[in-house]
């Protein structure tokens, strides 16, 4: 099986939603992408530290990042499944996904030789 990973670059809608918006990434988005998508087998979550070598002001607009573990001898067939599990109900968004101002950013990547 080939290895790879997803990095998911998310915000929620505002402060006053990211209590939901941490419920939901945790309780409800990682695990049914796991269980829903084919090849995706594993997701960890981080936030934006405070601690940085720029600036605040030239802080990135998504505060957090989600890497998710890709097992999977056909990657296209996870992107497709993926693309379409987010548009098709096969995964449950939340209102308190950003994705008007800072819509989600998502990449895949392989392993360096």
């Amino acid at each position: 099986m080939a290895k790879a990973v997803l990095v998911a670059h998310v915000h929620p809608t505002g402060p006053e939603h990211e209590a939901e918006f941490n419920r939901w990434y945790d309780e409800v988005h990682i695990p049914q992408v796991i269980e829903r998508i084919p090849g995706i087998v594993g997701g960890r979550r981080y936030k934006y530290a405070e601690a940085q070598l720029t600036p605040q002001e030239v802080a990135p607009p998504h505060r957090y990042l989600t890497l998710y573990e890709v097992d999977t001898d056909d990657l296209e067939a996870t992107v497709g499944l993926l693309g379409a599990g987010l548009t098709d109900g096969t995964l449950d968004l939340t209102e308190a996904l950003n994705v008007a101002e800072a819509p989600p950013v998502l990449h895949f990547y392989n392993p360096v030789a």
